[in-house]
């Protein structure tokens, strides 16, 4: 097995198959990326088990063969060498010779029949999105979606998929958001489907602001094709929370702000707040809004007011600053909307203009204020 590549191809293509390599695994040969050569194409596959990357690519010289590569090792070297061809050529034993222009090097090769085999995508069905309304969907939900290895299932994105749209849903327990998008798509599929973060921001990475997704989606993975890249996931079949039940219906009173202003000032002050919970107090009247904030351990407090419309009864609520400037960095609109009950429900923020197809809701929880 032996062909050639151009080097600044080769690295592109190495660091967009390394974010499926997993950072830690008791599956050794998963740390590695499955190289097939068939005559002048070159095909390139890595996996954590979860998401499948596979990349075709021109090469010249190549004959037939296949063996796994330690990719951190090969994005290393690669990332690193001149701007030339590199030359590659696989010994009976699985030893890779790289050669170019500044040196020789040796990389120890695994037989290709200990990797992973690709996922089947059965029973499969399609789903046709724009690529500028996927994009939008994901920037718009997936900062929700929860962190935590114990709830899986909040590690995904519900896309509700209808004829005449997509709900979209995120949560991770603190707040939760819902996208409707209407009319935005071609599809012969209807349903449910939960489908992974870390495969939803890989695919960010990779979308052009033109044209169409094709989606692929069968019993138990989702694949979809961009080009010479072919990107599989497995979809989460745990079922989804009934995220309905948790978005308030009686939250009448109203506060209209700036979101920028409101956004800057909940950065400034958070920075004298404690560093484990991020509490911060807003106090709210007709006309004002006062952020507060204090540590006690450090005997730092921080306060700023800004200008608001409010229309109920004064209120002193708390938030994680972290959790509330992310939910005021996604809002689309200058000004937003924030539905109140009480201290201890959930607001829904709002934008102050729901685009003509959009329609978006966010619940942030409050925390209890100390004492």
């Amino acid at each position: 097995m032996k062909f050639s590549i151009n080097k600044n191809t080769l690295l592109k293509n190495l660091q967009l198959l390394s974010k499926a390599i997993p950072s830690r695994s008791t599956l050794p040969i998963i740390s590695s990326a499955l190289f097939t050569t068939k005559g002048d194409q070159l095909s390139m596959r890595a996996t954590d088990l979860e998401i499948s990357i596979n990349i075709k690519c021109d090469i010249t010289g190549g004959g037939e063969g296949c063996i796994a590569i330690p990719l951190g090792k090969l994005l290393e070297i690669t990332s690193v060498m001149p701007e030339s061809d590199i030359d590659f050529n696989v010994s009976d034993i699985g030893k890779m010779n790289i050669s170019c222009n500044s040196g020789r090097y040796t990389i120890m090769g695994q037989s290709s029949e200990e990797f992973p085999s690709e996922q089947a995508i059965e029973n499969s069905q399609t789903l046709q999105i724009s690529s500028k309304e996927l994009k939008d969907i994901i920037n718009n939900t997936s900062y929700a979606a929860s962190k935590d290895d114990l709830k899986p299932v909040l590690q995904g994105v519900l896309f509700q998929i209808q004829k005449d749209g997509i709900v979209s849903v995120a949560t991770d327990g603190h707040r939760l958001v819902k996208l409707e998008k209407k009319k935005l798509h071609s599809l012969d599929y209807t349903g449910d489907v939960v489908i992974p973060i870390k495969f939803l921001s890989l695919l960010t990475t990779q979308l052009n602001e033109e044209g169409d997704v094709t989606w692929l989606i069968g019993d138990n993975h989702i694949q979809i094709q961009l080009e010479d890249v072919t990107i599989t996931t497995r979809i989460i079949k745990d079922p989804y929370p009934d995220y309905e039940g948790v978005i308030p219906k009686d939250n009448t009173k109203t506060l209209v702000i700036n979101k920028n202003s409101f956004t800057e000032a909940i950065k400034r002050v958070s920075i004298f707040s404690n560093k484990s919970s991020r509490q911060v107090a807003l106090e709210i009247s007709e006309n004002s809004l006062t952020i507060t904030t204090e540590d006690p351990e450090n005997i730092t407090t921080g306060k700023e007011t800004l200008d608001c419309e409010y229309d109920g009864e004064p209120m002193t609520i708390g938030y994680n600053a972290f959790y509330l400037k992310e939910v005021l960095q996604h809002q689309d609109s200058d000004e937003i909307k924030i539905m109140l009950n009480s201290p201890l429900n959930a607001g829904l923020f709002l934008p102050m203009d729901q685009k003509d197809n959009d329609n978006k809701t966010t619940l942030l929880m409050p925390i209890r204020l100390n004492d």
